[in-house]
């Protein structure tokens, strides 16, 4: 089998979800193989029917220690950034601890030189708190709990929005 040169591997990890999340793992836990499986490959699907506007509304409902927060709320914010640097992204967590651990992550996965080559999105300087980090092209993520406030802030618009004005929360 002949595996695929740096560019053929760059185009998969910018179409294939689950590829791309199979490289986040291997980024953030670099000495445990990833045991990929179905389950992970339908949490992908699922997640890029929603960056495509496909799926308005999920909730991921498996066990614990099955890659849900791998896939949500690191890659998929990183996946969605990459793809269009302009999204805001609000991940809530049960706590603010966990909140700013996987925005930790996926920071790490954005600073990385594979995705900085995969991508042209980049992380702005002048805003890089914990709990919030903003692209160049006024993209952000956002890491909160669910006793975190988020009143008190901008409006925030979803990035697919129609011509027509949404009222309410995202």
């Amino acid at each position: 089998m002949m595996l695929p040169n740096r560019s053929e591997f760059d185009a998969i990890m910018r179409q294939d979800f689950c590829s791309f999340i199979g490289r986040c793992f291997m980024e953030l836990n670099p000495r445990t193989d990833l045991m990929m499986n179905w389950h992970v490959e339908v949490m992908a699907a699922t997640l890029e029917q929603c960056r495509q506007g496909k799926v308005r509304r999920l909730i991921i409902n498996i066990p614990p220690r099955h890659l849900k927060s791998l896939c949500a709320s690191v890659a998929f914010p990183a996946w969605l950034l990459g793809h269009d640097p302009t999204a805001q992204v609000i991940c809530v967590s049960y706590g603010q601890e966990l909140a700013d651990k996987l925005a930790r992550d996926c920071r790490a996965v954005m600073m990385s030189p594979w995705y900085q080559r995969l991508f042209p999105t980049r992380l702005a300087a002048h805003k890089q708190a914990v709990q919030e980090f903003v692209t160049t092209k006024q993209g952000f993520r956002l890491a909160t709990s669910v006793g975190g406030a988020l009143t008190g802030r901008r409006r925030l618009h979803h990035h697919r929005r129609s011509s027509q004005t949404r009222r309410g929360a995202l």
